[in-house]
């Protein structure tokens, strides 16, 4: 029997007539071509929930420089509070720096301890910044003689969350 010159398939067989709609119209190019939409959702989503570079890569690029103990006072308690330099000479920006204080006594023992994020803190790539992290004070001064402070957290600046 004769097939009409514009059919794409065959009205008897169902045999597709050129190799182009065989390709159009196969079910899996279709699913291929639905597919396409929700691959780029899932690297938008990936793009927006990204967490940014992982800290402990680069702990040992964000260095306390420079630190000492100072003692205060405010309305409702006494504080010990640490200031510093601290450095960072990774490539990345960081945020919500977490902060770890051992405060020893005389005889080097740990007479009180302290952990603080500080969400103002941002510290550029390859730059200086100074900091401090305050804490309530519980025992006497003569307690708080030698410290010891390091960074034991932070987020990627470029991260949104």
């Amino acid at each position: 029997m004769d097939i009409p010159k514009e059919a794409r398939k065959c009205p008897y067989c169902h045999h597709f007539q050129n190799r182009l709609s065989m390709i159009l119209y196969h079910p899996a190019f279709a699913v291929l071509f639905a597919c396409l939409p929700m691959a780029a959702m899932l690297i938008v989503f990936a793009t927006i929930f990204d967490r940014g570079e992982n800290y402990e890569g680069y702990k040992d690029q964000i260095v306390i420089q420079d630190s000492q103990i100072v003692f205060g006072d405010t309305k409702s308690a006494a504080t010990v509070a640490v200031l510093g330099m601290i450095k960072n000479t990774s490539p990345v920006p960081w945020k919500e720096i977490q902060f770890h204080a051992d405060f020893l006594d005389a005889e080097g023992r740990r007479a009180d301890v302290g952990e603080k994020e500080e969400y103002s803190l941002y510290l550029p790539p390859n730059a200086t910044s100074s900091f401090k992290v305050s804490f309530r004070r519980e025992f006497p001064e003569t307690n708080y003689v030698k410290h010891i402070i390091r960074v034991v957290a932070a987020k990627d600046a470029r991260a949104r969350w």
